[in-house]
């Protein structure tokens, strides 16, 4: 197998100069550009306010019995505190997936497409060599869509434990009810599998990387775009006396009692690489919580960044909160009417990490 290449950069939260071929279809609002030569140690300043045995066509038979026989039990959502939850594989992830979520997702992608530069992807794809997409984890699917407009000649496919993207899509874009740490049932491999904003939903990273590496075509590329959750600020203003820091901080306890990690942004590069890929790239951005930045562009991308995590805190709380923590509901309610007084009142100056990695499958595979 090839040697491993890496390159490793940290970047400000968008980009600016040529345009990039992973530049999305859809036009996004002009935004300010980051400020010039931002590097790790740069600070945010405030303002003063498989089978081998099987062939293509028994996958695909076997395939289709399993996504047809989905039932309207993959519909027959819970309901928690108030919050509606997915049906398939019941409580394998802790977040919602009623209407005020969905919303959220969506602002969150806005979120990191503006932080990377108003791009989808950072890979560098060849669109001629590009005929089988996959997104991990759709959400909203407005990401699969978005890629079905961009690569109007290849099959995306989107996959995700609820049923809750749109009907109406390009005809080149397929979603399908799928659990990603279940066995995959594929009957061809990919040219780009693509996965974001997973933390705090898996058990084992390295399997789905393995999984990934095994289902993506020789010389394909996969992109991994990611948060580490834990919440920093430079100026020492986020303390362990806040209640914000509490929330976080009993947050990802919570996702490591049930087997779930939290801040897989930071072991993205380590774990593609023990998979097998080469030519990696591992890039790093700082995503203010607020808009409490100076400069414009941040302050734009924090206070996106404020109104879908004030959109999330329910979501992100009630369910890990009570059911794993012990907490009563009331309990969470309390806390959270603090962290929204905290969050609206530029009470500290914090941001979090987002890391996107990308690689290639080595052109020859190992025999």
């Amino acid at each position: 197998m090839a040697e491993p290449t890496t390159k490793e950069e940290t970047v400000p939260p968008a980009g600016s100069g040529t345009a990039s071929p992973s530049q999305p279809t859809t036009a996004s609002p002009a935004v300010p550009d980051p400020p010039e030569n931002a590097n790790e140690a740069e600070v945010i300043e405030h303002d003063d306010v498989d089978n081998a045995s099987e062939t293509a066509s028994t996958v695909d038979d076997r395939w289709s019995t399993y996504t047809g026989s989905l039932t309207s039990s993959v519909f027959d959502y819970p309901t928690e505190h108030g919050r509606r939850y997915h049906a398939f594989r019941s409580g394998s992830y802790w977040g919602p997936n009623d209407e005020t979520e969905m919303e959220r997702l969506d602002f969150n992608h806005m979120l990191i497409v503006k932080v990377i530069g108003n791009k989808l992807y950072l890979a560098p794809l060849d669109k001629n060599k590009i005929h089988r997409i996959l997104d991990v984890g759709t959400g909203t699917g407005v990401c699969a869509i978005q890629m079905g407009d961009e690569f109007p000649n290849a099959q995306i496919i989107g996959n995700d434990l609820s049923p809750i993207q749109p009907t109406w899509v390009p005809p080149n874009v397929k979603f399908e009810v799928d659990d990603v740490e279940s066995p995959w049932l594929i009957a061809e491999k990919y040219d780009f599998i693509f996965c974001r904003y997973m933390a705090g939903s898996l058990g084992d990273w390295p399997k789905l990387m393995r999984r990934v590496f095994r289902n993506t075509n020789p010389g394909g590329w996969v992109e991994f775009q990611d948060y580490n959750l834990r919440w920093k600020s430079d100026d020492g203003s986020l303390t362990e006396k806040h209640f914000t820091n509490e929330a976080v901080n009993n947050f990802l306890e919570a996702c490591k009692l049930v087997n779930r990690e939290p801040a897989p942004g930071p072991k993205l590069e380590g774990w593609v690489k023990d998979a097998g890929f080469v030519n990696i790239t591992h890039q790093k951005f700082k995503i203010p919580v607020g808009d409490w930045p100076k400069d414009p562009h941040y302050k734009e991308c924090g206070l996106i960044n404020l109104m879908q995590t004030l959109e999330g805190l329910e979501g992100f709380t009630l369910r890990m909160f009570t059911s794993v923590l012990g907490w009563t509901k009331e309990e969470v309610i309390v806390l959270l009417a603090e962290v929204r007084r905290e969050l609206k009142t530029r009470t500290f100056h914090a941001y979090f990490d987002f890391h996107v990695v990308y690689a290639q499958k080595p052109e020859v595979e190992e025999e």
